[in-house]
Formats: C-alpha cells, sequence, structure tokens
C-alpha cells in the first residue's frame, strides 16, 4: 500500500512539472494580403519571430480572417 501511495505522488510531482506547449512565434505581422481565388479569402504573406532564436520566419497562408492567418503561420513556425 506504501508503494502504490508513493508511486501516485511521483507521478502527480511529475505532471505538476509538465507544462503545455507554448507558440515557437508570439509575434507575427502581416506583411501582404490580397485577394484569393477562392472567395471569401485572402492570400496572406506573414512574417513571425522565433522566440527561442529571434529569426524571422515567412509564412504564405490563405485564409478567411486576418486572426486565422496569424494562428495558421503561427502553427507553421
Amino acid at each position: 500500500m506504501k508503494t502504490l501511495i508513493i508511486a501516485a505522488l511521483l507521478a502527480g510531482t511529475a505532471f505538476a512539472f509538465i507544462q503545455p506547449s507554448q507558440a515557437a512565434c508570439s509575434t507575427c505581422q502581416i506583411q501582404t494580403k490580397k485577394a484569393s481565388a477562392t472567395a471569401g479569402k485572402f492570400d496572406y504573406s506573414i512574417s513571425c519571430t522565433d522566440d527561442s532564436s529571434g529569426d524571422e520566419k515567412i509564412s504564405k497562408v490563405t485564409a478567411g480572417s486576418d486572426e486565422e492567418a496569424i494562428k495558421m503561420a503561427q502553427s507553421k513556425c
């Protein structure tokens, strides 16, 4: 019984140190926005700064709104 309690406490402690994954690029800016061939969508060129290295990454995405485009670019980063 003691072993079971100790194992449960150790497992709980391990989960306490696990952090949810964070976006690698928290800062993104729209560089260009043009009407897409798809109705109701736009073609974007978005510049994101990598949080860990400081490098600038350019993503090209097609989305229906600015917010959606930025989320897509952040997920590519």
